[in-house]
């Protein structure tokens, strides 16, 4: 009888710790598999890339070079997708240059989705030809009157501002810049050259700059 009790306790220990051994199993499993899609879902966001304006290549005139006139059709959007009041401009040449401020943060915020941090952020500041001097060229966002974009009104907007108040002391100021969370801030000007007929999407990266890339061609475009 007491060998019998002694086998039936052991092998009550033993589907214990079987059982605990499998739980413990199943939950690291299940931890595993949580910060592998955490980790995918981080990664993901970190390649995202936003809209943030079209340009739509409206006339072409003059002979290829400095006598070459441009004009286009340049439609911003909000943090929404959102068109915005669109600006048309006259450059001398056909290649445009659409110079920013750009605001980058530590890609701990991006990946965790921050709601103030979680993508870089811009302000346009003018675009020029390449036969103009930036200084000569035409003022997009950065021309109002408080210096924030249209394009960043919505959402977060007072945290935004308060961003650009400080930008140059972020560029200058690395500690500063850190305890903001913030990685870079700089200048950025992409260019390409335009082609009558076409539409140019200019993008923001997540956790990275201004990319500019052809997009789909206009039926109203003409030479």
């Amino acid at each position: 009888m007491r060998k019998l009790l002694i086998a039936t306790t052991t092998l009550a220990v033993l589907a214990a710790i079987l059982g605990w051994s499998l739980f413990l199993r199943e939950r690291r499993s299940g931890d595993l598999e949580r910060d592998n899609r955490r980790m995918r879902d981080m990664i993901s966001r970190l390649g995202t890339e936003f809209r943030i304006a079209d340009v739509v290549v409206t006339i072409q005139e003059g002979s290829p070079g400095r006598d070459r006139r441009t004009t286009f059709r340049f439609l911003a959007y909000d943090r929404e997708g959102n068109a915005l009041q669109p600006q048309t401009h006259t450059i001398a040449g056909d290649v445009a240059y659409f110079d920013a401020l750009v605001l980058k943060f530590e890609d701990r915020f991006v990946g965790d989705a921050d709601v103030l941090r979680g993508r870089s952020l811009h302000l346009f500041r003018r675009v020029f030809g390449e036969f103009q001097a930036p200084a000569d060229g035409f003022a997009l966002d950065a021309a109002s009157s408080d210096g924030v974009p249209d394009a960043l009104r919505l959402g977060a907007g007072n945290f935004e501002a308060e961003m650009w108040k400080d930008f140059w002391k972020y560029a200058s100021d690395a500690k500063f810049a850190e305890s903001q969370g913030v990685r870079v801030a700089q200048g950025e000007a992409v260019y390409t050259r335009l082609e009558a007929g076409r539409t140019y999407r200019l993008t923001i990266e997540a956790d990275g700059g201004m990319n500019i890339r052809p997009a789909a061609p206009v039926a109203t475009a003409r030479n």
